[in-house]
């Protein structure tokens, strides 16, 4: 399901992330995304690198279910996703914590 132009907005202010920089991200003009979130363009490929861009930086969209509308929540800080990203890119076996 694609996101909406609303969903777009609050994952953007969740993520903390202005158009300019979420343009940049995805690779078009700042106009793209403020014509995307006004409602003036509904294009639905735009819609799914802005979602994927929000989502790598712990954004999760969620779906209307049993009545209840759309929403938006942060999965993890801005932060967090980033520093995720960075073990995650360390490579090696995944394993359990030894942590007590």
């Amino acid at each position: 399901m694609p996101i909406t132009p609303e969903q777009c907005r609050a994952g953007r202010a969740l993520a903390k992330i202005d158009r300019e920089e979420l343009a940049a991200e995805i690779g078009v003009y700042v106009d793209v995304i403020e014509a995307y979130e006004t409602g003036l363009a509904s294009d639905g490929e735009v819609a799914k690198m802005v979602q994927r861009s929000l989502e790598s930086l712990g954004v999760q969209f969620l779906p209307e279910e049993d009545g209840i509308g759309v929403g938006v929540r942060l999965k993890v800080d801005r932060a967090g996703t980033r520093q995720i990203g960075c073990w995650e890119a360390e490579g090696g076996r995944v394993a359990e914590d030894d942590v007590s």
